[in-house]
């Protein structure tokens, strides 16, 4: 009767075990030195040798000849083993007994002296399916077992073994093996067995097993039968489903070169072909593995046959180590993607797209988001420079204004006499007639700065009546415009400028002639005028000056914390402020002693949370009321229960009732911010009078921000 490669080709002693050299060297060391534990766990993936392992060390431990690491394979026993009918070896297929109670039917047969061997071996085969009660039935024998029984098992899964009984065993962890380990086995067998076969087949079957040597043997005996008595690469590739390699080599070399129309080529062949996309891509992925690996570590590279040692070698060349690196990362992306997409066939090439869309850039490219934040940082430096200009074209058409405002009013003056004496009535009818338009220009700037958001300083000087230097010397504002804006000359600045220009024409000694002088004349004379009126600044109102938002801001902030805490806080720390002062909860309730209590009690901080927002009126350990807004009901219902019963606890005769209605005069939260607004200002006071503070500040003309309490 025919039997499969698998079971006829099982190794039979540790000799022809393949590819366990660190397990079989540490069981064979054991044996012949007579150290041998009493339990011993194979783990590893399918078709690697765990069961064949734990028979050959059952042969070991039971041979006639007495314990070796080399059984004659010649006694009974070892013929009883090989055959699979040792009576001392009960392996039990955990899969199909995972009950308690076949675990305890086992036990029961443990005490009892083997009947035919040197030791009661049980092979427990997939013991990972054992249930919880079996471990732990197991464990205490499995700890202590009699010295003629020795524990075997096998996992695939050390995971889900409980921690317990893994430290109670010898644990042996069997690794994958090699693709050329396997290769070389497969040939020895088809030697052995006279069957011609081509290496690439071998390899590919060998690949196609992944690590599992059973797997390999059982792809074997289909390609056998599928060739017909022969293996050929290419029967294997039909039979596997898979692709040429050739066809991944110029899928790759095709995205790197960016040619669409030859992509496009290979993936109708895909779809005509009616592949497993999903074999595909791990074809290509594998491929720039090894393309990466004989970039950068040719010695770890994968060994196939010479032609496709070649094709990757000549590969590898052409495509830079950054896009392998990038095509892996896409390709791997996409192969998770899968399972996500519609279909396989669209996951697959929308990966494929991916690959073609996507590249590192050279060292001379730059990314557009990379363009636009250059410009941006150009843009900015320029804008210093773009400032300054603005900043004198606007003083030029100041001065330019001014020039043709004083061209334009010349004329009118010629009409008029000038006066060499001023009557004093005249003169403070004038002096109020500026007053009032100075008050209206600064309401006009401040409009102005509060609409466009710049600050503008205005330098006013008013008229000062002098009866011995017989002048009139009337204000004039001279608007110095933010650098960091470029405003442009407005309606308001003419008119301002015009008036200006007015009373420098009003302002000129009577003795000259204004009309006589040339227009240059006339314009350079207003800095004298206003160096003789800075002379008398000190007589002259000052004009309001106009706060800006944060100073309004913080300045009322203050002027609040003081008015709502009348107490004297100089030498307080912000932390003392904070404190509550200590309440006496007797008579009447207040809104002290309710928010003193109720933030030193037990109470959660979700009803302290409401609480603050109400106040409780009435008696103290009697009929007592609390008020609410109406917009906290439905959250106070909840948590009513718990306040009153902390009432109660304190005071027995407590009456507690609420009342739902719009609170006017001040609750525990406002109390509570006009604390912190008072602690802050004085945090910041404290901060000021620090030295290194101080320093910095007048140093740098810096400011305070941001001063937070903790």
């Amino acid at each position: 009767m025919y039997q499969v490669l698998a079971r006829k080709y099982r190794p039979r002693n540790f000799n022809e075990l393949v590819g366990q050299n660190h397990v079989s060297r540490a069981l064979t060391s054991a044996l012949e030195r007579g150290r041998l534990h009493h339990a011993y766990l194979f783990t590893g993936t399918r078709g690697v040798g765990k069961t064949t392992i734990a028979r050959i060390l059952a042969k070991c431990l039971n041979c006639e000849t007495g314990v070796t690491s080399t059984p004659c394979e010649t006694c009974a026993t070892c013929k009883a083993v090989n055959e699979g009918r040792f009576i001392d070896l009960i392996e039990i297929d955990a899969a199909s007994r995972t009950k308690v109670e076949d675990t305890r039917e086992l036990l029961d047969n443990v005490p009892y002296a083997p009947t035919q061997g040197r030791y009661k071996v049980y092979l427990i085969d997939e013991v990972h399916m054992l249930s919880t009660h079996s471990f732990n039935a197991l464990l205490k024998t499995l700890e202590e077992p009699p010295a003629h029984v020795k524990f075997l098992f096998a996992t695939t899964d050390p995971q889900k073994l409980p921690i317990t009984v893994i430290s109670r065993c010898l644990q042996f962890t069997l690794r994958p093996l090699l693709i050329d380990e396997i290769s070389s086995h497969l040939s020895q067998i088809l030697n052995t067995e006279q069957i011609t076969a081509e290496t690439d087949a071998l390899w590919q079957i060998a690949e196609a097993a992944q690590g599992s040597l059973r797997d390999a043997l059982s792809l074997t005996d289909q390609a056998i039968a599928y060739g017909q008595g022969a293996i050929h690469h290419q029967d294997v590739k039909e039979m596997l489903g898979l692709i040429d390699r050739s066809m991944i080599y110029d899928l790759i070399l095709a995205i790197h070169q960016n040619n669409k129309a030859l992509v496009s080529q290979l993936l109708l062949q895909f779809r005509q072909q009616a592949l497993d996309v999903a074999l595909v891509l791990d074809q290509l992925i594998s491929t720039l593995h090894e393309l990466a690996l004989m970039q950068y570590l040719p010695d770890l590279s994968l060994k196939y046959s010479s032609e496709i040692n070649q094709k990757i070698t000549q590969l590898s060349a052409v495509i830079s180590a950054q896009d392998l690196q990038l095509y892996y990362q896409i390709a791997c992306k996409g192969r998770a993607d899968l399972q996500i997409a519609v279909t396989q066939e669209q996951g697959f090439e929308m990966t494929v797209l991916r690959l073609l869309a996507f590249r590192p850039l050279a060292l001379n490219q730059v990314s557009a988001a990379g363009a636009q934040q250059v410009s941006q940082v150009h843009a900015t430096e320029q804008q210093p420079a773009m400032t300054q200009a603005s900043e004198a074209q606007q003083i030029s058409q100041l001065e330019q204004t001014l020039v043709e405002t004083v061209e334009s009013t010349i004329p009118l003056t010629q009409d008029k006499t000038v006066t060499s004496v001023v009557e004093t009535e005249a003169s403070s009818t004038q002096a109020e007639s500026a007053g009032d338009i100075d008050q209206s220009t600064a309401q006009a700037l401040w409009n102005q700065q509060v609409s466009t958001e710049s600050f503008v300083q205005s330098d006013q000087v008013v008229e000062d009546l002098a009866p011995q230097q017989d002048i009139t010397q009337v204000a004039t504002v001279a608007p110095v415009m933010q650098p960091e804006a470029e405003p442009a000359v407005t309606s308001d600045t003419l008119e301002l400028t015009s008036f200006a220009a007015e009373e420098i024409i009003a302002a000129v000694p009577a003795a000259l002639d204004v009309t006589a002088m040339s227009e240059q004349e006339l314009f350079f004379l207003a800095p004298t005028i206003d160096t003789a009126v800075e002379v008398q600044q000190h007589n002259a109102p000052q004009p309001p000056v106009i706060p800006s938002q944060e100073q309004f801001t913080a300045e009322l902030g203050a002027q609040v914390a003081a008015e709502n805490q009348p107490e004297q806080s100089t030498g307080l720390m912000p932390q003392q402020i904070l404190t509550l002062t200590e309440q006496q909860l007797e008579g009447q309730w207040d809104v002290h002693k309710w928010e003193y209590w109720f933030r030193n009690s037990a109470l959660s901080p979700a009803v302290q949370e409401l609480a603050q927002h109400g106040l409780m009126t009435g008696e103290i350990n009697g009929a007592c009321l609390f008020r609410i807004p109406a917009q906290y009901e439905k959250l106070f219902t909840q948590t009513q229960h718990d306040l009153q019963q902390a009432l109660i606890a304190l005071w027995p005769n407590t009456h507690f009732s609420v009342e739902y209605q719009d609170i006017t005069s001040a609750t525990p939260y406002v109390l509570l911010q006009q604390r912190k607004q008072h602690a802050y200002v004085r945090a910041v006071e404290l901060l000021r009078q620090e030295p290194v503070v101080k320093q910095l500040l007048s140093a740098f003309s810096a400011e305070l921000h941001q001063v937070q309490l903790k």
